[in-house]
């Protein structure tokens, strides 16, 4: 003779497998994670087991975008870096369009100041982007985190103003100036420096130095346990027992 099937087991796939507890209730659900439908359980009534977060996207990776446990200063910072950058290149590709299609504007000054001082300002304004979003600027080697944010905004700064004397470059380059300020003040303020004392954001090597001892004085030499032996191999000798 078979029994019939346990319809409670048919109903629930999850349930693990024992006996039921006295009096025919069914024993509890086990606490499973289950990443592959994590909203199937909430829609049949049935408790869930933790869900992970969804991983953070690509704007909010590189900044575009606010993510949890970024200051919001720095999300600003990045976005405004990322202002910059589009107006860098957008400045370049103009120039370089220019350059090509008139001969007057083949000069040696005018194609520096539009084609090759932007390309090396897009390309440290990208590098500040990357070390900014992932948190990596102890990797140049600066005891103070701030020095990287100072050279490479006055990079941004120079470029932007160098276009401000020109007709067609007066308004890019005055958005520029005004992202390049943004950061500045961003960069004092109290979460960013909070930011900046984090793991990734310090040198990488600081200097071997104990806190006992100052700077500039030698330690005293050693104090040799027997003194009438000289420890140095061409040294006076001992006088011999008598």
């Amino acid at each position: 003779m078979t029994l019939p099937p346990d319809p409670t087991r048919a109903a629930d796939p999850y349930r693990r497998s024992g006996p039921a507890h006295p009096g025919g209730a069914p024993q509890p659900q086990s606490f499973q994670y289950r990443p592959h439908d994590p909203y199937g359980a909430f829609a049949a009534g049935r408790p869930s087991g933790p869900v992970l977060p969804p991983p953070p996207t690509f704007a909010q990776r590189w900044g575009i975008r606010g993510r949890e446990g970024r200051p919001r200063q720095i999300t600003v910072i990045l976005q405004a870096l990322w202002i910059h950058l589009a107006i860098t290149a957008l400045t370049v590709l103009v120039g370089l369009s220019v350059a090509l299609l008139a001969f007057a504007a083949l000069s040696f000054a005018g194609f520096f100041t539009g084609v090759l001082l932007g390309l090396v300002v897009a390309a440290a304004n990208a590098a500040l982007i990357w070390a900014v979003a992932k948190e990596e600027l102890g990797r140049f080697g600066f005891q103070d985190s701030r020095t990287v944010f100072y050279i490479g905004l006055g990079l941004l700064a120079l470029n932007a103003l160098t276009g401000v004397f020109s007709i067609l470059r007066i308004l890019p380059s005055l958005a520029q100036l005004l992202a390049v300020a943004l950061c500045l003040v961003l960069l004092h303020t109290r979460p960013a420096k909070a930011w900046l004392e984090r793991p990734g954001n310090r040198p990488r090597k600081a200097p071997d130095q104990r806190p006992d001892s100052p700077i500039g004085i030698d330690p005293p030499p050693p104090v040799w346990r027997d003194a009438h032996l000289d420890p140095r191999p061409n040294g006076p000798r001992p006088p011999a027992p008598r």
